[in-house]
């Protein structure tokens, strides 16, 4: 096996594989397994029976499913892989329990912006890592649906937990807070609130935080704070980090912003 990129998101475990000719063994797993096949063909053995699974596949397995398979000897194969426990992906999704109907889903550009979300969470920048977290719920919600799973809607929620959301955001706008809190402090499952939150705002929750966040640093370096005082009192990770937000915001550094206030 040839380069393996491995992390933890939160409470999925998830990898990257690239491989010549790899065949696993059959076994199975305690969690829940989704992998996403980006080049070669994989071979599948699931519980008796066979399949293939090419470029733009995502295979699904339940817990304690027999599996096994892979690619043939010389063949080039690159998948991306994901690992929860079924209660905390149920949890997530707002279910009560999960169970894929589907073993193999051909869906091409699902699968390759699951790959992209797993690929930029195996980076190692913390703040990039947390915004692929709320992606990859939000995804997941879409394998699932795909799967034949059905999904709670969102009708009868309305405006109030965003609103409810969003104040619990500004409060703690010094610092960043998890998806898993904000769903608890409103009774919400992760997708639940991504989905109304996006749906009403245009933002997933952590997006609406950060131009918040971005906003409130103008107007401190307007009335004079420096741009490091900024990024401490305001929960940026450092300067530069600051700077990258604001100038993305405003088309302009903090620096010199400040400089054409001055002049």
């Amino acid at each position: 096996m040839s380069p393996l990129q491995h992390a933890w998101l939160g409470n999925y475990e998830i990898s990257e594989t690239r491989c010549t000719g790899l065949t696993f063994a059959r076994h199975s797993h305690d969690e829940c397994v989704i992998g996403v096949n980006l080049i070669g063909e994989e071979k599948v053995w699931l519980d008796r029976r066979e399949f293939s699974a090419g470029p733009g596949s995502i295979t699904l397995y339940n817990p304690g499913q027999i599996q096994g398979g892979g690619a043939a000897d010389g063949a080039p194969w690159h998948f991306v892989s994901l690992y929860v426990t079924v209660d905390q992906l149920a949890a997530d999704l707002g279910l009560t329990h999960l169970e894929f109907d589907r073993s193999l889903c051909v869906e091409p550009l699902l699968a390759q912006r699951l790959a992209a979300v797993v690929q930029g969470a195996l980076c190692a920048d913390s703040l990039l890592r947390a915004r692929h977290e709320e992606a990859l719920v939000s995804l997941l919600g879409e394998v699932v649906a795909v799967s034949g799973v059905r999904l709670p809607g969102t009708s009868a929620t309305g405006k109030g937990p965003v609103g409810r959301a969003q104040e619990l955001l500004a409060a703690h706008l010094h610092q960043s807070v998890p998806l898993d809190q904000l769903g608890n402090e409103l009774g919400l499952s992760k997708f639940h609130l991504l989905r109304i939150f996006q749906k009403e705002t245009g933002l997933s929750p952590r997006q609406w935080a950060m131009q918040l966040r971005t906003r409130r640093a103008k107007s401190l370096l307007r009335n004079g704070a420096t741009a490091s005082e900024v990024a401490h009192d305001l929960g940026f990770a450092d300067q530069s980090h600051l700077n990258r937000h604001f100038r993305a915001a405003y088309g302009i550094t903090p620096g010199r912003y400040q400089s054409v206030l001055k002049g």
